[in-house]
């Protein structure tokens, strides 16, 4: 089964990593990325957390085959401790080396801040977004098959050394930079150890030299928000009654993006029954009066499209919350994540979705 390298496929979709050409800024304009990774490690209060669980599965002609439980991760939404003005957006997917076949270790983690030009309140308004700035953080893979990944983690078990990737973009009004940053380390961290392997990415952009790319102002899209924060504010659409197709560009490692929501389906009624080792029933609950929103984004120079799913609530405490997220790259592949039923609000918590907030 070609699971982990799909896996890692959809990691690429969460942190929208796309390799492109592009200008390349001097190292005198690095402190713009230093300020953005101060914003990053700022401690966040109000925060809302969601938890999913990941499964796998491979079409086979006329069904369906796979394998539940094989990772997860969460969404969370904040408010910066020590400027009411600065808002978070985090996720954090991967594969469980414990529970994914041949055990993969396969993940990736994402940070959006964004500065408004008033403090946040509930709803918060993406239109006032005057700067943003995101932190990627993924176990790193070169391999374009399931052979090639298999022999990178063999060679990685071997010389004690994994790879992993950093990324820290700023998108201001005047201008966009970048900067993508290698990690090699004797420990291969996996999604349940992102505290400990953060600081150290986050160390290691502060004192790289690497080449960063820029984008100016007068040939890029006007918008400061980032890709997470596009999804938003299309939910949030959505959620308004507006109808699709809907688009925002974004800019996303100092290279222009489109974001469209190509369909709004209501779904009345929706059932989800996830099963672990020897059939122990993982999840089995119903959700009545979903929306599934249909998502391509495009890079705008190269062309390549990426299509995801979210299925989110409309009514009550799910209104706005993603309870299922799809990614499907062919027509015999599929990764889903599931929200988990005890997904819960964390201490001093604001009542509302992590996504949309309207």
């Amino acid at each position: 089964m070609r699971t982990s390298f799909y896996l890692g496929l959809f990691l690429l979709l969460l942190l929208n990593f796309f390799a492109a050409t592009g200008s390349t800024a001097s190292l005198a304009d690095r402190q713009p990325i230093v300020e953005a990774l101060q914003w990053v490690r700022s401690p966040i209060r109000n925060s809302v957390e969601y938890d999913y669980i990941m499964t796998a599965r491979v079409r086979l002609i006329f069904f369906w085959v796979g394998k539940d439980d094989v990772g997860g991760g969460y969404i969370r939404r904040g408010i910066s401790v020590e400027d009411p003005r600065v808002e978070f957006l985090q996720v954090l997917f991967g594969s469980d080396p414990q529970k994914a076949p041949r055990a993969i270790n396969r993940w990736g983690a994402g940070t959006e801040v964004a500065w408004h030009k008033d403090p946040v309140s509930l709803p918060s308004r993406e239109d006032d977004v005057i700067s943003s700035a995101f932190f990627g953080f993924m176990k790193s893979s070169r391999g374009k098959s399931v052979g090639e990944m298999q022999s990178e983690l063999k060679k990685e078990k071997e010389q004690s050394q994994h790879s992993f990737t950093g990324i820290l973009s700023r998108v201001d009004p005047l201008r966009a930079l970048s900067t993508v940053v290698p990690l090699m380390s004797d420990t291969d961290f996996n999604l349940h150890q992102y505290n400990l392997a953060q600081p150290l990415m986050l160390d290691r952009i502060a004192a790289s030299d690497s080449p960063m790319r820029s984008l100016e102002a007068s040939s890029r899209c006007s918008r400061s928000a980032d890709f997470l924060a596009s999804v938003a504010d299309l939910m949030d659409a959505a959620l308004a009654g507006q109808t699709a197709p809907l688009s925002r560009c974004y800019i996303h490692d100092a290279q222009e993006h489109d974001l469209t929501l190509e369909a709004i389906t209501p779904v009345r009624n929706f059932s989800v029954q996830l099963h672990g080792p020897k059939s122990a029933v993982l999840l089995d609950t119903s959700y009545a009066n979903l929306l599934q929103l249909d998502y391509v984004s495009t890079h705008k120079e190269t062309g390549k499209t990426t299509s995801f799913s979210i299925l989110i609530g409309t009514q009550g405490n799910l209104r706005g919350v993603p309870v299922q997220i799809r990614y499907q790259p062919n027509w015999w592949f599929q990764v889903v994540l599931n929200l988990r039923p005890d997904s819960r609000l964390v201490p001093n918590s604001i009542p509302a979705s992590p996504l949309a907030t309207r």
